[in-house]
């Protein structure tokens, strides 16, 4: 099926639902059937679209930084400021978390996943970037060089390169 091609100027509300807690991050699920949001609260919530229908879950013991998902389409990734990177069975009727890895020293900025989905890449506020496997969460590998908090992380479409990005305006190619 070939995708519409979006018109800018006839953007609109489609739908919009509200949570009790200001929101930091989101995402869609890879079958564009629900959103994922985590509020300051420390609390995912998972929204049907177009109903509505909150699913709503106690995450972190801080707030959610980024959410992503595997490329199994069910397996969802959060980072919190609470050092946490969190597996979740994120499409059952409870979603409940998978495994749980004390990721970085600090907050959790950001996490990205490989295009082949067996790389997961984490950055933080420890100063460094690392690679953990997809398949169990392992520790594969540490990028160090930033020398302030590392705010993004993001792999290029090809695989050969992941870029990470500083407070102090750096942006790393890695290869």
């Amino acid at each position: 099926m070939a995708a519409t091609k979006a018109d800018p100027k006839k953007v609109h509300i489609a739908h919009q639902w509200k949570h009790g807690s200001p929101l930091v991050a989101c995402c869609f699920s890879p079958d564009g059937k629900y959103v994922f949001t985590s509020g300051q609260d420390y609390a995912l919530q998972r929204w049907e679209i177009p109903s509505g229908k909150k699913v709503e879950w106690k995450a972190h013991d801080s707030w959610v930084r980024d959410i992503v998902f595997l490329h199994d389409g069910t397996t969802m990734i959060t980072a919190g400021s609470d050092d946490k990177l969190i597996f979740w069975d994120a499409m059952s009727k409870k979603p409940k978390a998978i495994r749980t890895i004390e990721a970085h020293k600090g907050w959790i900025r950001s996490v990205a996943v490989s295009p082949d989905g067996k790389l997961v890449a984490t950055a933080g506020n420890d100063l460094i970037v690392r690679l953990w496997s997809a398949a169990d969460g392992k520790l594969v590998r540490e990028l160090h060089g930033h020398t302030d908090h590392v705010y993004s992380v993001a792999f290029h479409p090809g695989g050969q390169h992941l870029v990470s990005a500083d407070l102090k305006l750096v942006t790393r190619d890695w290869r």
